[in-house]
């Protein structure tokens, strides 16, 4: 039952680590196909502000997540020496 546990909080972690990487991405990414979009529109005025993104809350939630899974898992694999001896 523990090695299932443990899996599942390093895939916990790993989905955290995956948010992250996915939101800094976008971060970048975004005001780039706006700037395109911009050009092939040619209307208006482009501002990179105008295409950023707010990911404040979904970063909190993926570290959260990291740090659940690292915790448990440590805890977990703690038990699981101790139980062994």
């Amino acid at each position: 039952m523990d090695k299932i546990l443990f899996f599942f909080c390093n895939l916990i972690a790993v989905i955290g680590i995956c948010i992250l990487f996915i939101t800094t991405i976008l971060i970048e990414v975004v005001p780039m196909m706006g700037r395109v979009a911009f050009q092939a529109a040619m209307a208006g005025s482009y501002s990179p502000s105008d295409y950023t993104i707010n990911f404040t809350v979904i970063n909190l939630f993926a570290i959260i997540l990291i740090l659940v899974g690292v915790i448990t898992g440590y805890k977990i694999y703690k038990r699981a020496d101790i139980l062994s001896k």
